[in-house]
């Protein structure tokens, strides 16, 4: 697990956009690069065994706002399947 700023990842997320990645798809590659080419721009904090949505549940029950970004996406399609 890592921590680093929004401007890093929104460039993580243009260089998977510019590799032909779609919504939803997995950016690891493109992490990698980005990780490779600015490591100061990242703090690493640990690994884990638990997914996405067990630790933004965790860091829910401590208090903290999160931004889980497959729960939006799994709002959306449930909202399509509704209408």
């Amino acid at each position: 697990m890592f921590i680093t700023d929004i401007e890093t990842m929104l460039e993580i997320f243009e260089l998977g956009k510019k590799n032909g990645k779609n919504p939803g798809e997995s950016c690891q590659e493109e992490f990698e690069i980005i990780l490779k080419q600015k490591p100061d721009k990242f703090t690493y904090i640990g690994n884990t065994t638990s997914d996405v949505d067990m630790i933004t549940g965790n860091l829910r029950e401590k208090g903290l706002k999160i931004l889980n970004l497959k729960e939006i996406e799994r709002r959306k399609q449930n909202d399509n399947k509704n209408n």
